[in-house]
């Protein structure tokens, strides 16, 4: 099936599903795979980013170099993982979104149940994990990751809604 990449119109799901995906990319190669790279390998303005993230914010996990504190070879796995399964997906579903394609839904499913699964222990870390931070700064960086969480959990219930239609339609005209 050959779909051109044209705007179509799309539910308001949709319309923040490709939101998120066009806004992950940049976020992806700017901010969450910084912990990967030798810090003498990130561009400066970049630096200045991870400084706001790190010891303003006081985020645990994007913490440059090895981290003397704790142990974040889990995390970094996660964002390993962000750079070989997600980001290239990332490209598929704007281009799945924009044009509408029907066959969006079973890859959203299966990315949005991903996600949402790898948010859990980084939300458990935050909120209940052994980490020196106030409470209010608990809240404020779960506040941060929970969008991570809440529009692929919407992923995976919209895609199985629309899956479990299309099956049942299937079934039913057989």
């Amino acid at each position: 099936m050959n779909q051109k990449a044209t705007p179509t119109k799309r539910s308001r799901l949709d319309t923040l599903f490709l939101a998120y995906f066009i806004s992950h990319i940049p976020i992806t190669l700017c901010v969450d795979l910084q912990p990967l790279i030798p810090t003498g390998s990130v561009p400066r303005p970049l630096l200045v980013l991870n400084d706001v993230l790190t010891r303003q914010l006081r985020d645990p996990f994007m913490v440059l170099g090895n981290s003397s504190s704790s142990d974040l070879t889990w995390f970094r796995s996660l964002l390993a993982c962000e750079l070989v399964l997600q980001l290239p997906f990332f490209f598929y579903a704007v281009w799945a979104l924009w044009v509408s394609s029907p066959r969006r839904h079973l890859p959203l499913l299966v990315y949005g149940a991903h996600v949402s699964t790898t948010m859990a222990p980084i939300l458990g870390m935050l909120l209940f994990g052994n980490i020196d931070r106030s409470c209010h700064e608990r809240m404020l960086l779960a506040s941060m990751y929970v969008p991570y969480l809440l529009i692929p959990l919407a992923m995976v219930c919209v895609s199985y809604s629309r899956c479990a239609s299309m099956i049942s339609a299937k079934l039913k005209s057989q």
